[in-house]
């Protein structure tokens, strides 16, 4: 989940807010595995007349889908959030590998044969 903060918004405000995003994810049996804070950076086009905005960086897991959508209208509401996105890993297992047979010398095919005309 990237959030992008208001440069507006104070330390405080902000700090209360991923408390309370934390909160939501424990509450629903998930953890945070890292959250990291990419400070004040220029962003790519104005949002709301603003050139510049706070990153937040958080991965978490969760076996509850509703709380993506739980954080999700959370930060919808929030006037300090610029944008948000939250994004669903798939965690794919790597298949065990299967070392390759030798080929089969096998005899050549005969040609098809042709019924006389």
């Amino acid at each position: 989940m990237t959030v992008i903060f208001s440069p507006a918004a104070s330390e405080e405000r902000v700090t209360a807010l991923l408390d309370r995003l934390q909160r939501i994810i424990t509450d629903h049996q998930g953890a945070v595995a890292k959250q990291e804070q990419w400070g004040l950076r220029r962003l790519a086009h104005p949002i709301k007349h603003l050139q510049e905005g706070n990153y937040v960086y958080t991965q978490f897991q969760a076996e509850n889908v509703a709380v993506g959508r739980e954080l999700g209208s959370i930060l919808r509401v929030s006037d300090d959030v610029l944008r948000h996105l939250i994004v669903e890993l798939e965690i794919r297992h790597p298949k065990p590998r299967v070392p390759r047979r030798a080929p089969v010398n096998r005899p050549p095919a005969a040609a098809p044969v042709r019924a006389p005309q």
